[in-house]
């Protein structure tokens, strides 16, 4: 009678070892099925707070004719703005000197367009439902009307063409600082250019 009930002990803790295995192996490939379908951002850099003073990290922007034509904004002077480099789109973008610190994001749409998304947790509102901070937004070869409708600014860079889209204030609890930001964005857009090689 002992060893009966042993051999059902023995099986039934089998059989909950059988269990807890399946279902730890269908739980685990649900999830990495999942990582594999979810979109993930293309980069992340955070550039320093430019209020406290110039890194090695950017290059003062020059302005070229070759690579950039037909901007519907004025050239401004170089010596007034500072760079970051965006690898994933292969272009410089400048600011003017003293844009406080950010991070950006490059992303893809659900049509592959191209594009980098700047933001500042300062600009974070509580009026919008995840609001990111988002201030400007550079689109590789914008086509669709929603983007077109959207932008301030196009240039040309070889043959791509870029657009800036200014985000609305409507979310930002600092409107002043959205303002410092997109105004130091806008500014430097017409120097927009391929990284050099």
């Amino acid at each position: 009678m002992a060893s009966t009930q042993g051999i059902r002990s023995k099986k039934s803790l089998i059989l909950i070892s059988i269990i807890l295995g399946v279902a730890l192996v269908v739980v685990g490939g649900f999830v990495f099925a999942k990582s594999m379908t979810t979109p993930t951002k293309v980069a992340t850099t955070n550039v320093p707070d430019q209020t406290t003073k110039d890194t090695t990290t950017e290059t003062d922007a020059t302005h070229s004719q070759s690579s950039v034509a037909a901007s519907t904004t004025p050239a401004v002077d170089p010596s007034t703005l500072n760079s970051i480099d965006v690898q994933p789109l292969g272009i410089t973008v400048s600011y003017t000197k003293g844009t406080p610190g950010f991070a950006f994001d490059v992303q893809k749409t659900a049509n592959q367009t191209q594009y980098v998304e700047f933001t500042s947790t300062d600009l974070v509102g509580t009026k919008c439902t995840n609001d990111q901070g988002i201030f400007a937004t550079i689109i590789k070869n914008p086509t669709s009307t929603e983007d077109k409708t959207t932008l301030t600014a196009t240039t040309k860079v070889g043959s791509d063409t870029y657009g800036l889209s200014l985000t609305s204030a409507d979310c930002t609890s600092n409107t002043d600082l959205l303002a410092t930001y997109q105004t130091g964005f806008k500014n430097g857009f017409s120097s927009l250019k391929a990284i050099a090689e």
